[in-house]
């Protein structure tokens, strides 16, 4: 038997023990659903979510000792966290992340948290104990119109405005599985989503809110956040789950990214 045969040979034996109540085929379906994308839901997999929840402290020792990888499970989202980038010369913009860039994106997703929370309460829902939460776009459009209001007056932006903002948003959160589009209706399902963000469109768009953005907690937003020169203005929103395949940096967002210091925290688990 030659080295490369032998370090195979004792790798896949390595494999097997540690997840040998599992299975080594389970074992790496879930490994690979875990990387490929920022979350894994409940409902992408019912059972093997019930494996990776069962067998919790398995794969968590996995991530630990083969990569310096955190894993967090709760009942209907898992991610993998990497806590540090370990090469210094890639830029984020070289990565592959969930990255938020410019004031009014930063404004609306730290909203789009506040809204969150909202919505749960007017529903009687349990954030711990439901999947997603459903709105109507014109809801959210209409509560971030009402912030905007009350922090700046006149000087607010329009409803077209915000809709203008919010649809290159919701596509990148949609990208990322923070929220995902459940329903259209009216002119909305006759001439596709863009007319959604539209006045007379955005009663006829239903989405819904996912357990990833359950992960984060964000600062209130402050007036000098809206007109600039509040953090806002200073720090790029990214998120690449610690840099690493799905997970958020110590300190800021989620996803697979990392954020800018103490613009988001992690909520308690």
């Amino acid at each position: 038997m030659d080295f490369d045969t032998a370090t195979e040979s004792n790798a896949q034996e390595a494999f097997k023990t540690l997840f040998s109540k599992i299975g080594g085929d389970r074992a790496r379906r879930v490994i690979n659903v875990l990387l490929e994308s920022p979350f894994f839901y409940r409902d992408d997999n019912i059972d093997l979510f019930g494996v990776l929840k069962r067998r919790r402290s398995v794969f968590s020792d996995f991530f630990e000792v083969f990569f310096g990888w955190e894993l967090y499970v709760d009942d209907y989202v898992a991610r993998v966290i990497k806590p540090r980038v370990f090469n210094t010369e890639l830029k984020p913009t070289q990565r592959h992340i969930f990255r938020l860039s410019g004031r009014q994106q930063y404004v609306l997703f730290v909203l789009l948290l506040e809204f969150h929370q909202r919505q749960a309460d007017e529903q009687n829902l349990d954030l711990d104990a439901c999947d997603e939460v459903r709105f109507v776009l014109a809801d959210f459009i209409d509560f971030v119109f009402r912030r905007y209001q009350e922090q700046l007056g006149d000087e607010a932006p329009s409803e077209e405005k915000i809709l203008d903002s919010c649809r290159s948003l919701f596509k990148t959160l949609e990208n990322y599985r923070f929220i995902a589009e459940r329903e259209r209706s009216g002119m909305v399902a006759e001439e596709g989503k863009k007319a959604g963000f539209t006045l007379e469109g955005k009663d006829n768009v239903l989405y819904a809110l996912l357990p990833g953005l359950r992960c984060y907690r964000a600062e209130a937003i402050s007036k000098a956040d809206m007109l600039g020169g509040g953090a806002a203005d200073h720090i790029a929103i990214e998120d690449d789950g610690g840099d690493g395949p799905n997970g958020n940096a110590a300190d800021t967002p989620p996803t697979d990214a990392e954020y800018g210091p103490d613009d988001f925290e992690e909520a308690e688990t």
